[in-house]
């Protein structure tokens, strides 16, 4: 090929739809306000999450997928010594339940349902997979008593972890629940690109959660619902770009539902002009039961990507690919 062929067809694939992965990859620092003292509380699931990532890691290498993978920085530690080392003074939460205490040290000695340093070192030497962040200690942006410094400590204890441990500095940023705040201060770290909810007013994540009861059941008949889209064009804007969320994988779905789902994926990736973007997420975790179930699901996503991809109709992207 020469190289205005080879010019003309960057320029073709630039313009190409592109699907995304992001994955909000968090152990119990996800779950910890909701789960408490209890450890038994979704263990089975948070435990699974050590099979779980090596499959997906394998299951992307295979079909040849480029993936997000928002980590929690903590998990980059060895232990909590070095967590309270590197962890930032806490924020200041007006809801107690909220603040990391230091009694989950006691409560998982061990921390094996808060640190993954060999499953993060895993991902970064996945070619394709980008180490992305989700906070050093998964805060909740929109919450009372949060602050702007915080904010920026937190990014802060990211970037010397992920540039010590894996020589990497994180360009994107999923907030914990989606809760987005202090967009300005952003611009201060290494941050280029960061992930925003689906643009349905049922995917408002405010810092009030009793909305929740009534907007959970409304976002699962979405997700069924073949005529709905959130995929879209994506503008690159400097320093700071948002590329919002298409939907939450759904796999725990029961037979019937699961197949209502993935046609809803296949039609919307169908419909995808020149320059959208269909960004799909997840948690590792949510595929902690049942695994082998839930990971050929996610396998079946693939494989219907792949076969667009393979035609020429669709890209592979992480999200820092749209930015650079």
């Amino acid at each position: 090929m020469d190289k205005g062929s080879s010019e003309l067809a960057d320029l073709q694939n630039a313009n190409l739809p592109s699907f995304v992965i992001s994955l909000d990859f968090e152990l119990r620092w996800g779950l910890h306000d909701r789960l408490g003292n209890n450890l038994e509380l979704y263990r089975e699931n948070l435990e699974n999450v050590r099979e779980v990532v090596p499959a997906l890691l394998r299951l992307f290498l295979d079909y040849n997928i480029r993936a997000t993978w928002a980590s929690v920085g903590a998990l980059g530690c060895s232990g909590w010594d070095e967590y309270f080392t590197r962890a930032p003074i806490p924020p200041k939460y007006h809801s107690d339940h909220l603040a990391v205490v230091s009694s989950y040290a006691d409560l998982d000695p061990e921390g094996r349902l808060h640190f993954a340093p060999d499953l993060l070192h895993d991902v970064a030497n996945t070619p394709g997979q980008e180490l992305g962040t989700h906070t050093f200690s998964h805060i909740y942006m929109q919450a009372p008593g949060v602050t702007e410094q915080d904010l920026l400590e937190d990014l802060n204890a990211v970037s010397l972890l992920w540039e010590n441990q894996f020589g990497v500095l994180p360009k994107s940023l999923v907030f914990p629940r989606n809760q987005h705040a202090f967009l300005p201060s952003i611009t201060e770290s290494s941050i280029q690109i960061w992930r925003g909810p689906e643009s349905s007013w049922i995917h408002n994540r405010a810092q009030d959660s009793t909305m929740f009861s009534v907007h959970r059941p409304l976002r699962l008949l979405e997700s069924l619902n073949p005529l709905v889209r959130h995929s879209g064009q994506f503008q690159l804007t400097s320093p700071l770009s948002m590329v919002r969320a298409s939907m939450f994988l759904r796999t725990n779905l029961p037979k019937l539902g699961w197949g209502l789902h993935l046609n809803r994926i296949k039609r919307e990736m169908d419909s995808l002009r020149m320059g959208d973007v269909f960004h799909i997420w997840w948690h590792p975790h949510n595929l902690g039961k049942d695994i082998k179930k839930r990971l050929d699901r996610v396998e079946e996503v693939l494989e219907t990507v792949s076969r667009r991809i393979a035609r020429g109709s669709l890209e592979s992207q992480c999200m820092a690919d749209l930015v650079v």
